[in-house]
């Protein structure tokens, strides 16, 4: 890794923590600051805010994805799968807020290929085992669920509630709902 890859990296990184913790207020000083870089390196790295929040963007996707394949989705039931699929969401989607508040655009096929597709199959996987509702379609209940966890994150962030409570609840509201009677 070259001297400029580990300068983006490590402001990435701070970036992810001074945002998680200050939200929109969260100046590009501070997280200069927090990466230990000046402010013109930061700039000549992310030129604006809406760079470095692209960048986040696709540093939360590529977590995300790569914590859904480590939890081995198809190795369990449907509903721990749903159950690591909640967590591991909740986890990323915590460090990663201010993207959430930033409505930073985000391509579908991205978004397709790390989140949304494998929490399709363990879905789709549940409604063949009869475990979860086949009332309501897959993709239905994916916006749902998808609904649900990005709430629930805000919520949690305000009242400052933790990762496991939030991932409980989600899952508790969730697979009431879209569990088979």
């Amino acid at each position: 890794m070259s001297i400029s890859e580990k300068t983006t990296a490590t402001i990435l990184e701070a970036a992810s923590h001074v945002l998680a913790l200050r939200g929109e207020a969260g100046s590009m000083s501070e997280v200069a600051s927090a990466a230990g870089v000046g402010r013109s390196t930061l700039y000549r790295h992310f030129p604006t805010r809406e760079a470095l929040l692209e960048a986040l963007t696709q540093m939360a996707l590529t977590e995300a994805s790569d914590r859904l394949a480590e939890a081995k989705l198809e190795s369990v039931p449907p509903l721990e799968a749903l159950a690591r699929v909640i967590r591991t969401l909740v986890f990323v989607g915590d460090r990663y807020i201010v993207l959430l508040e930033a409505q930073v655009s985000i391509d579908p096929a991205v978004t397709e290929r790390a989140v949304a597709a494998p929490l399709r199959r363990v879905i789709e996987r549940g409604q063949a085992e009869g475990v979860i509702r086949t009332d309501i379609d897959a993709m239905s209940l994916l916006e749902l669920l998808g609904g649900l966890i990005v709430v629930s994150i805000r919520l949690a962030a305000e009242r400052k509630t933790g990762i496991e409570e939030t991932a409980a609840t989600i899952q508790r509201v969730f697979v009431e709902g879209a569990g088979t009677r």
